[in-house]
């Protein structure tokens, strides 16, 4: 890495600048200075370091206070695209724009074809502006597959990129693990209002913040148990987290061969994603661990036996997790909340799940009712019968699919899926590709529960997973290169 002191000094001013904001040490101004510092390091800096730095970043995105009223924007928006404009110009991407736009054209067709129908259907939205935005934001994360996909065609430089995949990861696991330290002997109550009046505002502003002092996702709670502690790290649901953390797990596997230290990550990984409470992420993995007891048993693929010892890790959590949570209630009297939670999975009168039955069928009716266009982008709170701003409260079809089914049409879910298949067929043609498709058809099956796909952090996230898949086209090169699964 060239200028490797420098590189350092910008991510720990990064880091210091948010501890003094949350801590209340210096305004939230600070991270304002912050930005402007990193932005004056992607300009002058490699290209190559400025992504690392910015891959790393991803759990430490903050939003920009520009205004009292206008303090939502996160700085990855600003630093993405300088971060675009320095690739783009530096390494003379407009001299073969048109080779790199029909390059794995299926894959860009599709994306293409998808916000075009997105643009399509704000002319039915009810809200135009709020359908815009959704657009540009979308367009503003692709923007960091292209970059990923050049430069992780450079071994060395692939390299990185996993490494520092691999370390946001374990960054956000790091703060989570904190959060349960901070409950073991903090009252939860404190615990909640602490971290929703200093944390939330620095990392999503003072509307989200305000919000989430009265209401949350950040507890279960048992009709005969006191509420746990559901593992959210810097996101602003568990749900996020235990996405951010499937994809984050691609990394850790990638690097194994060098290290089987990274086992000990893997396992953290595997007790956070249990101890987030998100019932969808458990109910999604069967069907990709099943496949990998079949192959393993029927098809003697040995070199999958990996994945078996990630099966009993994620087995084995659920016992470990409900220990911790048991302790973090301060009273260590039920050590089986994990397998109270997974199975209330099943029981359809519960609260969540009655809830969640209830958006399918009105999302369905929507769908029915507006078949072609749905109801516009970003306009899905109109489907519930609410107000457009409903959907910075979370308002949505709690399915990805139906999600998207309802804001643009059975075009737009077309769409979609021409998208997923067609990077699952990708990924099924290129050797030692398992890892990612192991993890990228947990991804598919969880989107039929939820939709913090298209939440920021974990979107950017999947995006350089994505950009190193489709580094290169040679099917019998991969970036499992290095590793044995």
């Amino acid at each position: 890495m060239k200028n490797k002191n420098s590189f350092y000094i910008i991510l720990g001013i990064e880091i210091l600048a948010i501890l003094l904001a949350v801590f209340g040490i210096l305004p939230r101004e600070i991270v304002l200075i912050s930005t402007g510092i990193m932005v004056f390091y992607f300009i002058f800096s490699p290209v190559e370091d400025s992504l690392i730095l910015f891959i790393i970043s991803i759990p430490l995105w903050v939003a920009l206070p520009i205004t009292e009223s206008f303090d939502t924007m996160a700085n990855w928006r600003i630093l993405l695209v300088i971060l675009f404009l320095v690739w783009f110009f530096r390494k003379r991407e407009w001299m073969r724009i048109k080779e790199r736009i029909f390059r794995n054209s299926r894959l860009t067709k599709f994306v293409i074809l998808f916000l075009f129908i997105g643009f399509l259907s704000l002319f039915v939205a009810t809200n135009l502006i709020v359908g815009i935005k959704k657009i540009l934001f979308l367009i503003n994360i692709f923007l960091l597959f292209p970059i990923i996909q050049d430069i992780a065609k450079d071994e060395k430089q692939r390299l990185r990129i996993i490494k520092a995949g691999a370390l946001a990861l374990i960054i956000s696991l790091i703060v989570g693990y904190s959060q349960i330290i901070i409950t073991l002997a903090t009252p939860l109550y404190d615990f909640w209002q602490g971290w929703a009046s200093k944390v939330i505002p620095v990392f999503y502003g003072n509307n989200l913040s305000e919000l989430l002092k009265v209401s949350n996702t950040w507890f279960s709670y048992y009709p005969d148990s006191p509420p746990t502690l559901r593992m959210f790290s810097v996101f602003p649901d568990s749900h996020s987290f235990a996405l951010f953390i499937i994809i984050g797990l691609i990394f850790l596997v990638y690097l194994l061969k060098d290290k089987k230290a990274f086992w000990v990550g893997i396992a953290l990984s595997f007790l956070a994603l249990i101890s987030s409470g998100s019932r969808g992420v458990w109910l999604s993995a069967v069907i990709p661990f099943l496949a990998i007891i079949y192959l393993v048993i029927f098809k003697k693929e040995k070199i999958l036996k990996p994945f078996i010892l990630m099966l009993i890790i994620f087995a084995l959590s659920f016992p470990v997790s409900s220990l911790i949570l048991s302790q973090a209630r301060q009273d260590g009297e039920d050590a089986t909340l994990a397998f109270k939670r997974a199975k209330s999975i099943t029981d359809l009168e519960e609260l969540s799940v009655k809830s969640r039955l209830g958006i399918w069928k009105t999302s369905l009716q929507s769908i029915l009712n507006h078949p072609i266009l749905g109801v516009g982008i970003g306009n899905y709170p109109v489907v519930l019968g609410e107000d457009i701003s409903a959907a910075k409260k979370g308002a949505s079809a709690h399915n990805l699919y139906l999600d998207v089914a309802s804001e643009m049409g059975l075009l737009g879910l077309i769409a979609l899926l021409l998208i997923f298949l067609e990077i699952l067929k990708f990924s099924f043609k290129k050797i030692n590709q398992f890892a990612f498709t192991f993890f990228f058809v947990w991804i598919l099956i969880y989107n039929l529960f939820d939709v913090v796909l298209l939440n920021d952090k974990v979107l950017l996230f999947f995006m350089v997973v994505l950009g190193l898949l489709y580094s290169t086209n040679h099917e019998k090169i991969s970036i499992n290169k290095h590793l044995n699964v």
